[in-house]
């Protein structure tokens, strides 16, 4: 069994955000060590009484001096606090072991190379999938070996779509979509709000707690890209890991925003819920809460299946008494 070490994440101001040097992490697999990261005590919020433990697939940020890092920002690390869920943090070396010890997962948003069939135009540009592609797509292969509960946000929401549910991709929406919503702000300060329609029978009504008559919600995202609309997916080839069902689309130009499969306890979000939930919004905060009370009720079932094999097998050894 691999060996483990503790390491901290540290805040650090010039990126806004809490985080870990890469070569900090490299140094410790080169020593024969997966790295355990853990915010600082003085960051920790309690967590709920047997909480599951979330894995969080941690960014990247790179300093004026090429220095790079792992990193979370301020309203992921805030919105997964208030879940009361009990948080580890995965780097790019060591995620799919990582995740062995993690009730479910939460895949963030990111900018980094997918494989060409991912997209639906066809085109070979020859763009080289890198360590951050790996590392999702270790993360999304455990947890689907293990049937453990998974939220993807942007990017990560794109990944799961296109792994698990074979989904197909716009490279580039502004030049796919005649006349889409503005998805991608023109600055980080630009916090781009839109409408999103929900689908008729999908859960979301019950998952973020709104009256069952509740239509529409605002949300906000920062994407050039996403998954076709739903009626194109009816021409993709292949069956599914994972059927995924569309449960809300952007109400000006009808891309999928949310999807998921409840029964597997994944949920997939176009947009970023976790900047609105920080501020407030209780409705984005229960994306979260969604996926970490699905985790739980992993936890919980892994948990009777352990007692009952133990039941069992002192059963067995009392036999041969």
């Amino acid at each position: 069994m691999a060996k483990t070490k503790t390491v901290y994440l540290e805040y650090l101001p010039q990126f806004s955000a809490y985080g870990i040097a890469k070569d900090v992490i490299s140094k410790l697999k080169d020593e024969g060590f997966i790295a355990d990261i853990r915010l600082p005590e003085s960051e920790t919020v309690k967590s709920v009484k047997n909480a599951p433990t979330m894995g969080f697939l941690l960014g990247q940020d790179k300093d004026a001096d090429g220095k790079e890092y792992y990193s979370i920002g301020q309203t992921y690390l805030t919105t997964l606090l208030n879940t009361g869920a009990n948080l580890k943090f995965l780097d790019y070396e060591n995620s799919y072991k990582q995740m062995s010890s993690c009730h479910g997962a939460i895949l963030p948003g990111g900018a980094f190379s997918n494989p060409e069939s991912f997209y639906i135009d066809g085109k070979t540009l020859g763009d080289k999938e890198g360590k951050r592609y790996f590392a999702y797509r270790a993360v999304i292969a455990e947890a689907y070996k293990k049937h453990k509960p998974l939220l993807g946000i942007c990017a990560g929401a794109q990944m799961i779509g296109a792994l698990l549910g074979g989904m197909k991709m716009y490279r580039n929406l502004r030049e796919e979509i005649p006349h889409p919503a503005v998805h991608k702000p023109q600055s980080e300060n630009d916090v781009r709000i839109h409408r999103i329609k929900l689908l008729k029978n999908s859960p979301l009504s019950n998952i973020m707690g709104l009256p069952a008559d509740e239509e529409y919600v605002l949300i906000n995202s920062r994407h050039n890209q996403s998954m076709v609309h739903s009626a194109l997916q009816d021409y993709v080839d292949g069956e599914p890991k994972v059927k995924m069902t569309v449960y809300a689309i952007s109400d000006d130009d009808g891309i999928p925003e949310i999807w998921g499969n409840d029964d597997a306890g994944i949920l997939c979000v176009q947009g970023h819920p976790e900047d609105l939930a920080a501020v407030g919004d209780k409705k984005m905060q229960k994306l979260y809460d969604y996926v970490v009370q699905k985790s739980l009720d992993f936890k919980q079932k892994q948990a009777q299946k352990t007692s009952k094999s133990k039941l069992q097998n002192r059963q067995k050894d009392s036999n041969f008494r």
